[in-house]
């Protein structure tokens, strides 16, 4: 069924397009850090473990991340013969090419994106769906003999997606009841504390100390980074999200020298994640834009 995997792809391609309050809290991992521990897929940046199915083993490794901030987290397959699979993606808000910050509208636009695919058919239309304890997005949709169900979450200001290929009604029914397993990356019993998600907070206005990277070619492509940002302001952590070893080292060093005003919520000071694009240039001039966009409000799903 090698068409499974052509068609995995074509989905994970339509979703990019449309889609501390203590130092014992800081988000040290990446989004794209999981892996898959005796049978369980975890992820220690979106705190989500997911048992895979019985008999089921991690397939191929995905892309590097986009430019958009789109990730493939891991692939499954069954261990024999390939009748599913399992891809969990996702996109990075800041930097998506649309402004989309709802679930629903997420899952919305990408009903309407598979539906003009020549050969698919949309077999229920999006719905909301509650999956252990998280609000979750879903469409189904078929072609060319295989069944097909995206669901989409959102965690730390990405679309988490689950899409799950199958060859049979029943096997992909299967597999999307898997995901009422779905968990916390550990069983402490003390509730995490996430980076409140603030779009477009590294910009002039709220920058103190800024140290500039050495450019570093190619130059204008953009580098889309994530930064954690302390209560003090301090830079705690930087995830240069695409770019040449040699930028991501300079982007680096520059970033953690930076001090930005305390970031403040109802008058506390709070630990964000932020992103900001970088771009150099030929006479080693660095550009700074907020990213594609600002998405409002902390999370709250």
């Amino acid at each position: 069924m090698r068409k499974l995997w052509h068609l995995a792809a074509c989905v994970c391609l339509a979703s990019a397009v449309v889609w501390r309050s203590s130092a014992a809290t800081i988000p040290l991992a990446n989004p794209d850090d999981g892996a898959v521990v005796d049978g369980v897929f975890k992820s220690e940046y979106f705190n989500l473990s997911y048992p895979l199915p019985l008999g089921w083993i991690a397939g191929l490794a995905g892309p590097s991340p986009s430019v958009s901030g789109y990730y493939v987290l891991g692939s499954f397959v069954p261990a024999g013969e390939l009748t599913g699979t399992i891809l969990i993606a996702a996109q990075d808000i800041f930097f998506a090419a649309k402004p989309i910050d709802d679930v629903m509208a997420m899952t919305d636009e990408f009903g309407r994106a598979m539906a003009t695919v020549d050969g698919m058919k949309i077999d229920r239309p999006p719905k909301e769906v509650q999956i252990a304890g998280r609000r979750f997005g879903r469409v189904d949709f078929s072609g060319v003999g295989l069944f097909r169900s995206t669901l989409t979450t959102k965690i730390r200001c990405h679309f988490v997606s689950f899409n799950l290929t199958a060859g049979s009604p029943a096997l992909l029914s299967t597999l999307a009841l898997s995901l009422n397993k779905l968990g916390p990356a550990d069983d402490e019993e003390t509730a995490r504390v996430d980076p409140v998600c603030i779009g477009g907070y590294a910009d002039a206005e709220h920058l103190l100390r800024k140290v500039d990277p050495a450019a570093v070619v190619p130059t204008f492509v953009p580098i889309p980074v994530r930064i954690v940002v302390g209560g003090d302001g301090s830079v705690e952590h930087v995830h240069v999200i695409r770019a040449t070893s040699g930028q991501r080292d300079s982007i680096e060093k520059a970033l953690e020298q930076w001090k930005l005003k305390p970031p403040e919520i109802d008058g506390r000071r709070t630990e964000i994640e932020t992103g900001l694009v970088i771009k150099f240039t030929p006479t080693g001039a660095v550009h700074y834009l907020p990213g594609n966009r600002t998405p409002p409000e902390a999370e709250s799903e």
